[in-house]
């Protein structure tokens, strides 16, 4: 192997899907191997008082041990909105160093959540004064479970990451400085982000137990009857609806958004979202 070669591991994981992408980046890109599987909601995890996030890693776990890695690989993990909880904080007239923005974001999530707060991890954009920062918050107990499972497969962890934010960077080039609403529909949520010149000004997830296009036609009617905007552009990335014919909106100006095609990782990321 060249040693300007080097070997990645991308794995997504959601409540009901883990997915690994297997590949070789450096002079000679290719892939080396990809698998999937489906959770079943009638296992014995899923039926027990277990972590939501528990029957994934059990499922990554096997993964990961079922294909050849080789040692010191890099790991790189995506987690989808089952497993994160965003919140979007006002812009503030103030400056406010990182640790005053965690605090206030720390007591935000505790106003919503209650004391279950204490038992997550919390992170934030450094986003400048007067700009919306976005928050996420996530289990710490999975992401310990996580880092032990790169331990024990041999692998070097380098990032674990919310799906939204992923999406977000795949889409910045084709987003540039719109004003109007992105909509991300994943497998089980639907990410509505209100943006100004390509900044996010609000974000809000719902649950999706219906067809996501009725639901979306819902919420961007309520936002219409809600919030007087000039803004009506509404872009929607839908990668597990590629061929689907997106329905019009009264009042709004609907289009389908996609990553780059001849952008690697953005490929290789395409993979983990339809698998």
């Amino acid at each position: 192997m060249s040693l300007l070669s080097v070997n990645q591991v991308l794995a997504m994981l959601g409540s009901d899907n883990v997915a690994v992408v297997h590949q070789s980046v450096g002079l000679q890109k290719k892939m080396i191997d990809q698998k999937q599987v489906t959770i079943s909601k009638h296992s014995e995890e899923a039926k027990s008082e277990v972590p939501a996030w528990q029957p994934a890693t059990h499922h990554l776990d096997a993964l990961l041990t079922s294909m050849q890695l080789r040692a010191k690989a890099t790991l790189n993990i995506t987690l989808s909105s089952d497993f994160v909880r965003y919140l979007a904080l006002p812009a503030q007239p103030i400056h406010m160093s990182t640790k005053e923005k965690l605090a206030y974001a720390a007591a935000s999530y505790r106003e919503i959540y209650g004391e279950v707060v204490e038992k997550w991890d919390i992170k934030l954009n450094n986003a400048p004064v007067h700009q919306t920062t976005i928050a996420v918050a996530i289990d710490r107990d999975l992401l310990r479970a996580l880092h032990q499972l790169a331990i024990k497969h041999d692998l070097k962890l380098i990032g674990v990451q919310p799906y939204l934010m992923n999406a977000f960077n795949c889409l910045s080039k084709q987003l540039g400085k719109i004003s109007g609403y992105l909509i991300i529909v994943e497998l089980k949520r639907l990410l509505l982000i209100n943006l100004n010149h390509g900044d996010c000004v609000n974000l809000r997830t719902f649950p999706l137990s219906c067809d996501w296009q009725l639901a979306l036609k819902s919420l961007m009617l309520r936002e219409l009857m809600l919030k007087d905007t000039e803004n009506k552009e509404v872009l929607v990335y839908a990668p597990l609806h590629k061929s689907a014919v997106i329905h019009a909106i009264e009042g709004w100006t609907i289009r389908r958004i996609g990553a780059l095609k001849n952008n690697l990782s953005a490929a290789r990321f395409s993979m983990l979202e339809v698998a």
